[in-house]
C-alpha cells in the first residue's frame, strides 16, 4: 500500500483541509468552509479507519481493492478507489468510534452539495461546531493533540465551541482571531517594520474619510457620525459607528452600535455584537458619547467624548 494511504498522510491531509476551511470562514467564503470542513472531516475518519485496518477503507464489492489493501494484490496507483466520507462516518460508527450527529450529516451533505452548487451560507456559517466537536473525538482515537492539528487555531476552536458562553459572544471571539490571522498573514516574509508602517499610517477607504470624531446635522438635531477606535484583532485604527439612546434640548447620548477596521477584515455591527466585543477585553474603544448643543457653541465645541470604557 503506498504511503499516501496511510494513517499519517490522511492525518496531514485533514490538518491542512481543516486549516483552509478556517481561513474560509474567516473571509468569509462559506461555500469553500463547507467543502474544506467536509474534506477534513472526510481525511481524518479515514486515518483512523487505517489506524484500525486497511481494509476498513474498501468500497463494498470491489474484490481488487480488498486484496490491495490486504497486502496480496499490486494496483496502480491512479486505479486505487477508497470509500466516501458518507461511509466512513458510518463505519465509524458501527465500531463505536462516532455518534449519531445530525449536524455533521448536514456538514457532509453540504460538502457534497459545494463541489456542484452554493449551499445555504447561513447553515454553512453555524458549522465550526460539528467540525470541532467531530475532529476532537477522531483525534482522542488516534491518540493526537487538539494543538497537533489546529495548531494556531487551537484556542479560536475552544472558543467557537465553549457552550458556557453566549452564541454572538463565540461568534465575535472567533471572527477577531480570523482578522488577526488575515492580517499577519499578509507580512509572511517581510521586515517587521512594513507590518508596523501599516498599523501607523492606515489608508483610510474613500467612503471613510473621516479619521476623526465628527458631527452631522439633520436639520436642527445633531447626529453623530462616528469616531475612530483601536481593533481588537489587528490593532489598527477603525470607524466606530453610533446610535441616539437619549435625547434633550441641550444634549443627546449616543452608544456605540458598529466597528469596521481600515487594515483588517474585522467588523462588528449591532449592539448584541458591540456588547459582545467589550466583553472581549477590547482595549480602549469609546463605548458612549455625549452631544451638547445650543446655538452659540461652535461645532469644534458642540462635541464631547463620553469616558472610554474597556471589557
Amino acid at each position: 500500500m503506498n504511503d499516501s494511504l496511510s494513517s499519517e498522510s490522511f492525518f496531514q491531509g485533514a490538518k491542512k483541509a481543516a486549516h483552509k476551511a478556517m481561513d474560509d470562514h474567516g473571509r468569509p467564503e462559506y461555500d469553500e468552509f463547507a467543502l474544506h470542513a467536509g474534506v477534513a472531516v472526510e481525511k481524518l475518519a479515514k486515518a483512523v479507519l487505517v489506524s484500525k485496518n486497511p481494509v476498513y477503507l474498501v468500497e463494498p464489492r470491489n474484490e481488487d481493492m480488498l486484496l490491495y489493501f490486504g497486502g496480496h494484490l499490486q494496483v496502480d496507483e491512479e486505479k486505487v478507489r477508497t470509500i466516501g466520507a458518507k461511509e466512513a462516518i458510518a463505519r465509524l460508527r458501527k465500531i463505536g468510534v462516532l455518534q449519531a450527529d445530525a449536524q455533521l450529516e448536514l456538514l457532509i451533505a453540504m460538502r457534497n452539495g459545494a463541489a456542484h452548487a452554493t449551499p445555504d451560507s447561513s447553515l454553512a456559517k453555524g458549522m465550526i461546531s460539528p467540525l470541532a466537536r467531530t475532529i476532537e473525538t477522531l483525534l482522542n482515537d488516534l491518540g493526537k493533540t487538539l494543538d497537533s492539528f489546529w495548531e494556531r487555531w487551537t484556542t479560536a476552536v475552544k472558543d467557537a465551541v465553549n457552550e458556557q458562553e453566549e452564541q454572538v459572544f463565540r461568534d465575535v471571539q472567533l471572527r477577531i482571531t480570523q482578522a488577526r490571522y488575515a492580517f499577519e498573514d499578509r507580512f509572511v516574509g517581510l521586515p517587521a517594520e512594513v507590518k508596523q508602517r501599516a498599523l501607523e499610517t492606515p489608508q483610510l477607504r474613500k467612503e471613510e474619510w473621516f479619521a476623526i470624531p465628527m458631527e452631522v446635522w439633520d436639520g436642527d438635531t445633531l447626529i453623530l457620525k462616528s469616531s475612530g477606535g483601536d481593533c481588537p484583532a489587528c490593532g489598527g485604527r477603525g470607524i466606530l459607528t453610533f446610535e441616539p439612546v437619549r435625547h434633550t434640548a441641550t444634549e443627546a447620548t449616543f452608544t456605540a452600535n458598529g466597528f469596521n477596521c481600515y487594515l483588517c477584515p474585522f467588523e462588528s455591527s449591532g449592539p448584541d455584537e458591540m456588547a459582545a466585543l467589550r466583553k472581549a477585553n477590547t482595549p480602549g474603544m469609546t463605548i458612549s458619547v455625549a452631544v451638547t448643543h445650543g446655538p452659540t457653541l461652535t461645532p469644534e465645541e458642540q462635541i464631547r467624548l463620553g469616558e472610554t470604557k474597556a471589557g
